[in-house]
């Protein structure tokens, strides 16, 4: 059996790794020809069992020391809690698994996570790896993905070239790192090592990252270019008072069934409030049906998506973080909600004002479906809504292609259709659609909705009832009323005077990056002074108790100012640069206070740089805004 499972398992790995499916081969090899001589395995014993639950428990033994890698009760438990602390991985996270003992860690993490996942499985002990290999069949999930396995003794060289490979600028923000329980005992060496390797790897890609691409697209520059237009004071509930919401409402979403019933949308003009989603702006207006909004929340949303001539002057609803190029042309009203930022917040707070928020799904389609709700319609109607790859093509004609392409599907996810057994479709859609299904089950619990899926294709969604968009607009849109006009006249939530003070509040934001900027100064000072300190001998723990809480004040004051949760996500990986090392310690205070102090200076330098520039950005973004009273042409 032994044979067997070590063969299924060499064959998967050669379909990804042929070079280390041979090198694996060769040292097997090169050990059963070596049985009377001593082999750099013979200090360790592997054995393995069977826990209380089923599952295969591997035991070793070193030194007279003896260890179950897993639990001789419950393994099963354990490790659906480990996979409920990671939570929902993002789909380009690389994760770092120290330790794959009977590999039950690795094979739940393939098993639940998205194939695009980069796992990285590093194993300190070659007669652990071997005997995962000969009693554990993880072919399957070998094959399902290119696990890049480093061993010891086999290819431990290639471990910082793999690192390189699957840690990323883009990816670092999602990065995970394992380690196997209980091996901190006999491998702690060993695997701290790899654990500073790629601890530092994050922090020279931070540091070291061109300032002008860590602010390219960014959050952070929305959020301050768009401020000149969020201080028109016009929000959500502004809409909510200008629109009749009596009728029916239509989101347009930008599946491949729009090609099916696009042409219907032209009944409903005038007869229902149509918002689409930015993607399905182009296809409706090439069919001459101008929606009486749209909505983007992307902070990197292709321009060309809107590139069409009478997209620029449709009223626009979007977060505060969407793009600012994308916002900026727009010649329509510019309807804002709340996103969670704090200098919008502000702006409004400052003002005695609310600044209301829609529910944020994923995708722009649910916040369209949350905003509609909380407006009050009765009846939404949904349409091009597919959440799935109808007809293996992944958008509406005239979105991404004048003639979208049809894609592969064999091998995705398969759901209930509206109109077919099944329909293929991707983690992302998926994770949509059960959103969908949980806000309508939510929405009818609180009042009565009605949601029609007029979709003619695509994935069934639990809580509407089908219909073809034809009947849905004969039935449901009969009164007449001009949107149009209704959101021209519609109202800023500012008076003059509270623009006024909108503006002021902006143009102090330059001075609050000044102030964040001299607080770091003297972050790096403290950090200097612990990092003398602990390279001295010298250091107490009362001392080293002061100069932290120096540094603790600091690190609040810093955090406390309302620019800095802008720095914060142009730096989401500082975490790794200051974090503690909950899984390890120095060998004594002096030496962990050293890097504790290495780590806050490179933090320290990282805080300053990013104000600098946020200041910049700000400076550049709001000192533009005359901070007088517009002649409005009233005496």
């Amino acid at each position: 059996m032994g044979k067997e499972i070590w063969e299924k398992n060499l064959k998967a790995m050669k379909k990804w790794y042929p070079p280390f499916s041979n090198m694996i081969q060769e040292k097997k090899n090169a050990q059963n020809n070596s049985e009377d001589q001593e082999t750099e395995c013979d200090d360790i014993k592997v054995t393995s069992g069977r826990s209380w639950d089923g599952e295969i428990v591997f035991q070793i033994e070193k030194e007279g020391r003896s260890l179950r890698l897993n639990g001789k009760r419950n393994v099963k438990e354990p490790i659906r809690t480990w996979m409920e602390r990671l939570g929902k991985l993002h789909k380009y996270a690389p994760v770092f698994l120290f330790g794959l003992g009977s590999g039950i860690y690795l094979k739940a993490l393939v098993q639940n996570t998205d194939k695009e996942v980069n796992i990285v499985a590093y194993e300190p002990s070659l007669p652990v790896f071997f005997k995962m290999l000969e009693e554990v069949d993880l072919s399957e999930e070998i094959e399902n993905r290119p696990i890049a396995f480093v061993v010891e003794g086999i290819n431990e060289g290639e471990f910082e070239a793999i690192m390189g490979r699957v840690v990323a600028m883009e990816s670092m923000e999602f990065l995970k790192e394992e380690i196997h329980p209980n091996y901190r005992a006999f491998y702690r060496e060993e695997i701290l090592k790899y654990v500073k390797l790629l601890h530092r790897m994050v922090e020279d890609i931070r540091v070291g990252y061109n300032s002008g691409e860590l602010f390219s697209g960014d959050l952070a520059k929305n959020v301050l270019y768009n401020m000149r237009y969020i201080c028109e004071g016009y929000h959500t509930k502004n809409l909510f008072d200008a629109v009749p919401h009596d009728g029916t409402a239509i989101l347009v979403a930008a599946g491949p069934s729009l090609n099916k019933n696009i042409k219907e949308l032209k009944k409903a003009k005038n007869r229902a409030f149509i918002v689409a989603v930015d993607t399905a702006v182009k296809p409706l207006l090439k069919e001459g049906i101008v929606p009486d909004a749209f909505m983007t929340i992307d902070p990197r949303k292709p321009l060309e998506l809107l590139d069409i001539e009478g997209a620029e002057t449709i009223p626009i609803i979007a977060p505060t973080c969407a793009r600012h190029s994308l916002i900026e042309r727009q010649k329509g009203k510019k309807i804002f909600f709340f996103d969670g930022y704090v200098i919008p917040f502000r702006v409004y707070e400052k003002n005695g004002k609310s600044f209301y928020n829609v529910s944020l799904g994923g995708s722009v389609a649910c916040s369209v479906f949350s905003l509609l709700y909380k407006m009050g319609f009765q009846t939404i109607i949904l349409v091009g809504q597919d959440l799935a790859y109808s007809n293996n093509r992944s958008h509406a004609d005239g979105t991404f292609a004048e003639k979208m392409k049809e894609e592969n599907t064999k091998g995705m996810i398969m759901v209930k259709g509206n109109y077919e057994a099944e329909v293929p479709t991707i983690t992302n859609l998926r994770i949509y659609l059960e959103w969908f299904e949980m806000y309508i089950k939510g929405m009818k619990e609180r009042r009565e909705v009605r949601v029609i899926n007029a979709t003619e294709g695509g994935a069934y969604i639990k809580g509407t009832e089908l219909m073809t968009l034809k009947d849905a607009i004969a039935e449901n849109c009969r009164k007449e009323t001009d949107f149009e006009a209704r959101i021209e006249k519609m109202e800023s939530e500012f008076t003059e005077e509270e623009r006024m003070n909108a503006v002021e509040y902006l143009h102090s934001i330059p001075g609050k990056y000044d102030e964040i900027i001299k607080k770091t100064k003297l972050l790096k000072k403290a950090y200097r002074e612990l990092d003398k300190a602990g390279r001295s001998g010298n250091l107490s723990k009362e001392s080293c108790r002061k100069l932290l809480k120096r540094i603790r004040k600091l690190t609040d004051e810093c955090q406390g100012n309302d620019g800095f949760q802008l720095i914060e996500i142009t730096m989401p990986t500082a975490e790794y640069i200051i974090r503690s090392e909950y899984y390890y310690e120095e060998s004594n205070i002096a030496e962990e206070m050293q890097e504790v102090a290495r780590k806050g200076m490179k933090y320290s330098d990282l805080l300053k740089k990013c104000a600098e520039l946020l200041k910049e950005i700000a400076e550049d973004a709001f000192l533009s805004i005359p901070c007088e009273k517009r002649n409005t042409g009233v005496n």
